[in-house]
């Protein structure tokens, strides 16, 4: 039986429309992924955001050898039982599922697994004897938040109000008088290594400078104990790359 003009034409449109429609679709489609592989993680950038601290785990390369050597396994998350270990995500570019230690989160104890989990070597197999060997960071004090230093200056003020003849109560010191604290030296893997206590000077902390490795421990009791703004805190030294 023969096909009418009428016939042929619906099913051209038809097959026609169909076409219009899968095409639309793969271009829309297009259009919503052209813009994530613009910005895919594999092109350099800087991550957007402040307080970005770049601190590795225990044993990282150096920075381009790492991003090199990292598969983003995540096998030594896995191997951290504290849970100090975190990741970058996609809008941190370069960076992106690659491992890195936020002190005001979680602070590295200095267990040394995630280095003997490693399957590329990115981290450098270590020991926890030799844990005085490892370079993540370095910290600062800030002796005007410091609970120590508040009470070492309080005690001076009033040494010099007695010494004039007048009553140490009327000392009317600015800093919040909560007394001494210690807690960063108590929590220190490395202490008296890394950090001593001032003679003398209530339990105000020292920090040996070359002796330091910035595990973050130090920052992560002192904002439980400052409440606010830590301080003693973790620098970053690792070069980006």
């Amino acid at each position: 039986m023969g096909v009418t003009r009428r016939e042929f034409l619906k099913k051209i449109f038809n097959i026609s429309g169909s076409a219009a429609v899968i095409v639309s679709a793969f271009a829309a489609g297009h259009l919503l992924l052209k813009e994530r592989f613009s910005r895919y993680p594999a092109i350099p950038g800087r991550r957007v955001g402040s307080g970005f601290r770049l601190i590795r785990p225990p044993g990282a390369l150096g920075e381009k050898l790492f991003l090199g050597a990292c598969i983003r396994c995540y096998r030594c998350q896995d191997a951290c039982d504290i849970g100090a270990i975190q990741f970058f995500t996609e809008a941190d570019r370069r960076y992106y599922h690659t491992p890195y230690i936020d002190p005001s989160i979680k602070a590295c104890n200095l267990c040394m697994k995630c280095t003997k989990i490693c399957p590329t070597g990115a981290l450098i197999p270590m020991e926890v004897e030799s844990r005085a060997k490892v370079n993540m960071a370095s910290v600062e004090i800030r002796k005007d938040l410091c609970l120590s230093y508040k009470a070492k200056a309080i005690r001076n003020e009033q040494a010099l109000l007695m010494e004039a003849g007048r009553e140490p109560t009327e000392s009317q010191a600015i800093v919040e008088r909560r007394g001494p604290c210690g807690e960063c030296y108590m929590f220190c893997p490395l202490r008296k290594r890394a950090i001593k206590l001032e003679p003398g000077s209530f339990l105000a902390p020292v920090v040996i400078a070359e002796n330091c490795v910035g595990c973050g421990m130090c920052e992560e009791i002192c904002r439980v104990m400052v409440r606010g703004m830590p301080a003693i805190r973790v620098l970053a030294t690792r070069k980006k790359a």
